[in-house]
């Protein structure tokens, strides 16, 4: 992630690694719901994440 701004490095690390654990949810069984809830949850907090880094004190 060479060359992008640190918190967008963030969010894409943390929205990357709940997608993760929601892949393997979906491979191992888990209901469809949690599934997705898990990808939505997963996108909201990149974008706070990614909004949060860009607010200058």
């Amino acid at each position: 992630m060479t060359g992008l701004p640190g918190s967008l490095s963030i969010a894409l690390s943390l929205v990357g690694s709940i997608w993760l654990v929601g892949v393997v949810a979906l491979l191992v069984g888990a209901p469809g719901e949690l599934v997705a809830a898990t990808f939505v949850v997963g996108m909201l907090v990149g974008i706070a994440e990614w909004r949060a880094g860009r607010v200058r004190l």
